[in-house]
């Protein structure tokens, strides 16, 4: 009975020795958050100076006490809570150093609140173009599988052959360009994870994780359609020297994508997650940081995931496990982009808002344009470029400001034409502000200060924009060869094609929504009663398309006989320099044929 007692006293006497602490440690970790102290590293690094302290005066009062060793017919040796003790100290000073490790700034954690928030508006909505564009290119092979016929061994024919290249180039690009996020967000660890933090934490976990999913679930189809086609592997996994693609450049890809740790990383990330959810309160902060569309997609993605039969599944993870020269660490994937990969990641997100051009090489610049001309434009660190063909990847329409326009229009043939439609004497301008009311009072506003210069497609849509806001790395202005008149009937057609959204289908058979390009396209081509620019439309995916480059190609090939543009200027850049310059125009009749990678090598 007294034995009883005893061990009841002690048990009591332990739980009041133990109570006190933790209420206090209760009462301060409430007052820490609430004053909004950091819980990695600097209350974790408070916690793990106390445990060690702790375990190491156990073990010094056992050795003060004489109680740390004890005899036996081996000699002295230590008590077992003395070596418990010791390897709890070791423990806990390697978790310091993961702690240490884990707490280390990175390219992610060194941007500051304003840089993080427009890095991640940019790169989610650059996820969410991406995810769409694979869905697309998958949707279009799965259609085109129907028709393929009954004999999917026989060899390609050349249309065939062209629409898996086409669809292939597309697929690797964007792949690559969500592998640029995930590899750039997935130091989501590195934020404090409490309420000082927690935002960035969560954010940036979700853009990661929801780029791996995508990047899982979309290779998955892909792979498994393509595999049904002996000869479009081969196909595939052969050199293309028109494209940057190498030799078993598939190959490669199902190894990166469809292994046994791709899927490991996936069952990790969804109990993440679910802990984020129930722990941090994951969903609300979404929808508080205006990103809950992310976290609803990833949740969609892993509901994709698992309806993918098991035994397919595991059938396609095993075959990508036994590619040869499968990677341990880290993903190195297309091998001739290695660099870029590097470059992209450190640069994209330091160099938002500071590009390579100038303001006095904007001013510079605006003294040599005439509104009507067309402009190619390059950023270096706009993820974008990676889907899109050429060097050259945005096409953009030069208006002026308001008193420029109205001055360069003040024609003759101008103004006789817009008395033909209205019946009355008016200007250019007057003649849009009554055409556009609202859309001219929104040019005619300009933004913050600044002159509105230029009508193009951005991700919002068809947007007026400052030369500020268009400018970037690198700038060239081409001039066509056509009337005032021409010109001012273009730009009427561009008033009116203001405020329609961007078109991520690229689909030039309508006009319900514009990319950049096809706003250039559709303000000049040629009608009846209006003479225009004849530029050809190249095919994409058994789709009608014009990438920007193209323009730059158009004017290399009539460059001599200058029948429909001519050269204004070109402003190219040297990355290394971190400058741009003005070139010539037989360099920029060569910028056609650079490769898209080309800015990383200089």
């Amino acid at each position: 009975m007294a034995t009883i007692k005893t061990k009841f006293g002690n048990t009591l006497y332990i739980s009041g020795l133990l109570g006190l602490p933790l209420g206090v440690g209760i009462a301060l970790g409430y007052y820490a958050g609430a004053w909004g102290v950091r819980w990695m590293p600097t209350m974790l690094e408070v916690f793990l100076g106390i445990c060690i302290a702790s375990l190491l005066a156990i073990i010094a009062g056992r050795a003060i006490t004489g109680d740390a060793t004890r005899d036996t017919e081996k000699g002295k040796r230590l008590r077992k809570r003395v070596n418990v003790s010791m390897v709890f100290v070791s423990l806990v000073l390697l978790v310091r150093l993961g702690v240490y490790w884990a707490a280390q700034p990175s390219a992610l954690t060194e941007l500051s609140p304003d840089e993080f928030n427009s890095a991640f508006k940019i790169n989610m909505e650059n996820y969410f173009e991406y995810d769409s564009t694979l869905a697309q290119h998958i949707d279009l092979l799965e259609d085109y599988s129907k028709e393929f016929g009954a004999d999917k061994s026989r060899v390609l024919t050349e249309g065939e052959e062209k629409l898996f290249r086409d669809i292939w180039v597309s697929i690797y690009d964007c792949a690559f360009a969500l592998e640029q996020i995930n590899s750039f967000y997935e130091d989501w660890y590195r934020f404090d994870p409490s309420q000082v933090e927690g935002n960035f934490h969560q954010r940036s976990f979700l853009l990661a994780f929801a780029a791996e999913l995508s990047l899982y679930e979309k290779s998955t189809h892909f792979i498994k359609l393509v595999c049904e086609y002996e000869n479009a592997v081969k196909f595939l996994n052969t050199p293309h020297k028109k494209t940057f693609l190498e030799s078993n450049s598939f190959s490669r890809f199902r190894e990166e994508f469809q292994g046994v740790r791709d899927h490991g990383r996936i069952i990790a990330g969804k109990q993440y997650l679910l802990w984020m959810e129930l722990g941090l309160k994951g969903r609300s902060v979404a929808r508080d940081y205006g990103c809950l569309e992310l976290w609803e997609k990833v949740e969609s993605e892993l509901s994709l995931i698992d309806e993918i039969d098991s035994l397919e599944l595991a059938s396609l993870t095993a075959i990508s496990d036994t590619e040869l020269l499968k990677r341990n660490v880290g993903r190195v994937w297309f091998n001739g982009q290695r660099g870029v990969a590097k470059w992209m990641g450190n640069t994209r997100v330091k160099r938002i808002g500071k590009y390579l051009i100038s303001k006095k090489q904007r001013n510079q610049m605006q003294e040599k344009l005439e509104p009507g001309d067309i402009l190619l434009s390059r950023k270096n660190w706009y993820l974008s470029n990676v889907g899109l063909p050429g060097f050259w990847p945005h096409a953009i329409l030069y208006l002026g400001n308001p008193t420029k326009l109205d001055e360069y229009f003040d024609d003759d043939l101008v103004l006789a034409h817009i008395e033909e439609l209205t019946g009355e004497e008016m200007s250019f301008a007057k003649y849009l502000e009554k055409e556009f009311p609202a859309k001219w009072l929104a040019y005619k506003s300009g933004n913050d200060g600044s002159d509105y210069c230029v009508i193009e497609g951005l991700s919002p849509g068809v947007v007026f924009n400052t030369m500020k806001g268009t400018c970037g790395d690198y700038m060239a202005a081409l001039r066509p060869v056509l009337s005032k008149k021409a010109k001012a009937q273009a730009i009427v057609k561009s008033f009116s094609h203001q405020g329609k959204p961007y078109d991520y289908n690229f689909d030039f058979a309508t006009d319900h929504a514009l990319v950049c390009t096809e706003l250039v396209w559709r303000v000049y081509r040629p009608t009846k009663t209006q003479n225009g620019l004849r530029i050809p439309l190249i095919e994409v995916a058994c789709r009608k398309t014009l990438p920007a480059n193209e323009i730059a190609k158009l004017f290399s090939a009539q460059e001599e006989e200058k029948t429909q543009l001519e050269f204004v200027y070109f402003l190219d850049a040297n990355e290394k320099k971190q400058k741009a310059f003005f070139s010539t125009k037989e360099e920029f009749v060569k910028s056609c044929k650079r490769d898209k990678w080309s800015f990383s090598q200089e």
